[in-house]
């Protein structure tokens, strides 16, 4: 994907969150032995890590954007919850934290929903009801909001439009889930038992004198995936 992204040159990077997990200050980990093993600075130092090669597979000028998610927000919440003196500190706010509006990553934190290009919209994932079925939870957003809309929190990559309209006269909106970059063999994947209905992969969002064409690229068993005709791997 790096590479990818480096050859193509795309406009602009796009990540709808979840970039890192931090289990350890889960709710459903609070008071076992994950809260107090220690490894929260190492995971934010691996993250820093991951996000310094995306940005310089993309370059230092063009836009990279980084939308607010539940799984990073648990840094915050955390902090309210039960440190609540530290919530004025702006050193441990998110995008301070991971290094993000430093010259390295340069990465544009928002908190809230973002209109990336006209009419299209991305945010989490979790600003609206969850379903079962893939692209179905952005449908839902792109419904609530009358734009079209890109998301992930659902872990899984799927396309669905929807069209408003009558006597020919129609106009569509869609949906897009990307998928997910995690790795099924991790630690962190445990809890999965191997059987979750996600799939791995990416969204592309191609524009054109304001007509739009939004694909969902999915990854082979072996990491490799089609793209723009080529196999890349």
């Amino acid at each position: 994907m790096l590479n990818y992204i480096n050859k193509v040159k795309v406009d602009k990077l796009l990540c709808v969150g979840d970039e890192l997990d931090a289990p350890q200050i889960a709710a459903f980990n609070r008071g076992t032995s994950v809260e107090f093993e220690g490894s929260l600075q190492r995971h934010i130092i691996g993250l820093k890590g991951l996000l310094k090669e995306f940005r310089e597979a993309l370059g230092r000028s063009k836009p990279f954007i980084m939308q607010r998610s539940n799984h990073t927000q648990r840094i915050e919440k955390y902090i309210s919850k039960h440190a609540p003196a530290f919530n004025s500190i702006d050193a441990i706010k998110i995008e301070n934290l991971l290094g993000y509006k430093n010259k390295t990553l340069d990465i544009t934190y928002n908190r809230s929903l973002t209109e990336v290009t006209k009419n299209v919209l991305m945010g989490h994932g979790d600003e609206g009801r969850l379903y079962n079925g893939a692209a179905d939870t952005a449908l839902g957003l792109a419904l609530r909001t009358g734009k079209n809309f890109i998301c992930g929190h659902t872990h899984r990559a799927g396309l669905k439009y929807q069209s408003f309209g009558y006597s020919g006269n129609l106009s569509n909106l869609f949906g897009m889930e990307v998928g997910h970059l995690c790795d099924p063999k991790s630690d962190g994947m445990k809890y999965t038992k191997g059987y979750a209905n996600w799939q791995a992969g990416f969204g592309i969002l191609y524009e054109h004198n304001g007509s739009l064409k939004p694909e969902v690229i999915t990854f082979n068993k072996d990491g490799s995936f089609m793209a723009d005709g080529e196999l890349w791997k």
